[in-house]
């Protein structure tokens, strides 16, 4: 009996899991810009989930995105939409940071204070280099087959239309 219910939770997490994707992917290829545009703002929301910016990632998407004219809710609607992601992308910074440099010490800080933020600083900061050299590889190595992709699916779908 609980293996049944353990299944069906499975399928019930799976299939709203797909919905969402599937509303996410419909809500990106119906935005009223150019492909370009809209194609950098996933890429440029993807990749601020990559870096240790985890709080301020959103409104710090939106303004790049302003700055580097994209689509600020393309950028918004992809830094949102994988929030939940942002421990796996974490561990992978992690993981490729390593590959790439190999074990190599932090930098001795000290995080004064106790907020909500002096465990993420002190987490961070305990990693050190691996873990913000990962975080910069894997921002640029998502988010450009992210962008060429999209850009790509955007064009064949405006070319369909017209």
């Amino acid at each position: 009996m609980f293996s049944e219910s353990n299944v069906y939770c499975k399928k019930k997490i799976a299939s709203r899991l797909a919905e969402a994707v599937k509303a996410y992917h419909r809500k990106m290829m119906e935005l009223p810009d150019s492909p370009q545009k809209i194609a950098c703002g996933v890429a440029l929301g993807l990749s601020f989930d990559f870096l240790p910016i985890p709080i301020i990632s959103i409104p710090l998407s939106y303004l790049v995105a302003r700055l580097i004219r994209c689509n600020p809710v393309a950028a918004v609607a992809t830094v949102v939409f994988f929030k939940l992601a942002v421990p796996f992308f974490f561990t992978l910074d992690l993981m490729t940071g390593k590959a790439l440099l190999g074990e190599v010490s932090g930098p001795d800080i000290k995080i004064a204070g106790d907020s909500m933020f002096s465990v993420l600083l002190s987490g961070i900061a305990e990693h050190g280099y691996p873990f913000l050299v990962g975080s910069l590889v894997n921002a640029v190595v998502v988010s450009l087959p992210v962008y060429f992709l999209l850009k790509y699916l955007l064009k064949r779908k405006q070319r369909k239309a017209v």
